[in-house]
């Protein structure tokens, strides 16, 4: 049987895929994943066939619409959105036609947040049939708790985030309206062709909540909610075989000269100011007399090579975080779920979407000082977060929680429930 994973988004969207590619093949299964045409290279090595889609990620990133709405998302989530659903229709007939092409070749599929809302319209059975069985298996994944629910720490989005009330319910759903809007153009445009009606949102709830669900995220960093859907079912994190890849000789040199150093690194977002941001930073470990390895990142932060100070293009977070006193991040649940397992303290400076809320459960966790939100930051206040999180108390802590997440086997866990579901339909 052949299994299609659908890792629409950044790197953090499309590492987790590669690794339960991994696990599905040992099953016996043929996986193959499709991802933007520049993250080959994430899937490269891995065993795992990759199936380019007809666009690039990282390049618009970069530049144009999307850098604007990733600053845009330093200020107001309202203009966040509006500018990702820009985005996201951009790429809707070129995604629309790829997943089209690869859902018919494929007997099962596994599609991410982006990508769910095309693949039930694929998959739906037709105007006669309502709303019946999907024509082929179909299992979302998602690697941030998203479903509407009263508890505040087990979703993203909530309007009162440390209690459990009906209020966060409410806000969540509304959260996931908006979300519908902002991801739905490459659903819309293959119902049309199909000749189905645009779905409500009741509609698109009681999908997702019917199909059976993966959560990628650690029990011990997200508890499990009393009113998740019974289709959600939750596992550790999914990390690759051959996660542990080697570091660059300049980076493991500069490792090795001295004692472990401040990691800074904000992923696939982009900011505004990046010159502005490196002196912050750089004026921040000065201040403290620590070391530091900045990664430029889409971000493009830059600092001159100084004693104590390296800057790096990328580096697998597995075999670099361990060996760092603190990493320093944007909140990415993929970059946040690296630095739990290595069992180092953090410093969270989040910048859209569910960033907040990963920086909020560190905080919570103890093994990082209240985030800072992106427009915020500053070398004082990046100061006064590495104090909290070099001290002996959030060193402890993070040790002791990177041992229990590592002690779990996520991606086999999926594999196993995946091949589960399948023999079932079989």
């Amino acid at each position: 049987m052949r299994i299609l994973l659908l890792g629409m988004g950044s790197r953090g969207d499309v590492q987790p895929l590669v690794a339960l590619g991994q696990r599905l093949g040992r099953v016996g299964y043929t996986v193959s994943l499709a991802a933007p045409a520049d993250l080959g290279h994430v899937v490269a090595g891995s065993g795992v066939d990759f199936e380019p889609l007809s666009f690039d990620l990282e390049a618009p990133l970069r530049e144009g619409l999307g850098r604007d709405s990733l600053r845009g998302s330093a200020r107001t989530q309202v203009r966040e959105a509006r500018l990702m659903r820009q985005v996201m229709a951009g790429t809707a007939d070129a995604l629309a036609a790829d997943v089209s092409r690869l859902v018919a070749t494929a007997d099962a599929v596994v599609s991410g947040a982006l990508t769910f809302d095309v693949v039930d319209a694929l998959l739906a059975p037709g105007r006669a049939a309502g709303n019946g069985p999907p024509t082929k298996p179909h299992v979302y994944a998602v690697f941030a708790p998203v479903w509407p629910s009263a508890h505040g720490d087990s979703v993203a989005l909530a309007l009162r985030p440390r209690a459990t009330t009906v209020v966060n319910r409410a806000w969540s759903s509304l959260a996931g309206r908006v979300a519908l809007d902002l991801f739905r153009p490459a659903g819309d445009l293959v119902r049309a062709r199909k000749g189905l009606p645009r779905r409500r949102f009741r509609h698109y709830t009681a999908a997702a909540e019917r199909t059976p669900t993966l959560l990628a995220a650690s029990p011990s960093v997200v508890p499990h909610a009393a009113d998740w859907p019974p289709a959600l079912r939750q596992t550790g994190y999914w990390v690759r075989d051959d996660a542990g890849a080697a570091l660059d000789p300049v980076l493991e040199e500069f490792l090795a000269a001295g004692d472990a150093p401040v990691f800074v690194g904000f992923g696939s977002m982009p900011t505004p100011d990046p010159a502005g941001v490196s002196r912050e930073v750089a004026s921040a470990l000065a201040r403290l007399g620590v070391r530091g390895v900045v990664s430029e990142g889409l971000a493009g932060l830059r600092v001159d090579r100084a004693p104590g100070l390296l800057g790096i293009g990328s580096a697998p977070h597995e075999s670099l975080f361990p060996r760092c006193a603190v990493v320093v991040h944007h909140g990415g649940a993929g970059t946040t779920a690296a630095a739990v397992r290595a069992g180092v303290p953090q410093v969270v400076v989040p910048h859209a979407a569910d960033q907040p809320y990963w920086g909020r459960r560190m905080a919570d966790l103890g093994v990082a000082p209240p985030p800072i939100a992106r427009k915020d930051l500053t070398a004082a206040r990046l100061q006064r977060a590495l104090e909290v999180a070099l001290s002996p108390g959030a060193r402890e802590t993070a040790y002791a929680l990177g041992e229990r997440v590592r002690a779990e086997d996520g991606a086999g866990d999926a594999a196993r429930l995946v091949d589960a579901y399948l023999t079932r339909w079989a």
